[in-house]
């Protein structure tokens, strides 16, 4: 089954997902619809959660003491320039 589904091309792959939505919406009702859509939607957050998590606790291992407090830093400073973005964008959505 991996190997099948892993080795179409991205086009067939996205349009596969594409007609089997299609077909699925002239054959169900909108309550239906929006059912199905959202088990979808659950099934996919769930399987990129889990595999967020992984990389998350993959890095946090592989990273020792020193790199983390070194990188602390940038991360912090690059968080503060984009938190200032963000407020500098704000403000100016507010003297539209």
């Amino acid at each position: 089954m991996r190997k099948v589904l892993f080795d179409i091309d991205p086009y067939s792959f996205t349009g596969s997902a594409y007609l089997i939505g299609i077909i699925l919406a002239n054959e169900l009702s909108s309550d239906e619809q929006g059912s199905v859509g959202n088990w979808l939607q659950l099934v996919g957050l769930t399987i990129q959660t889990y595999a967020s998590q992984v990389t998350t606790i993959s890095s946090n291992t592989s990273s020792d003491d020193s790199n983390k407090d070194n990188n602390d830093g940038k991360t912090i400073d690059a968080l503060q320039k984009t938190i200032d973005t963000m407020k500098d964008e704000i403000e100016k959505i507010k003297k539209i």
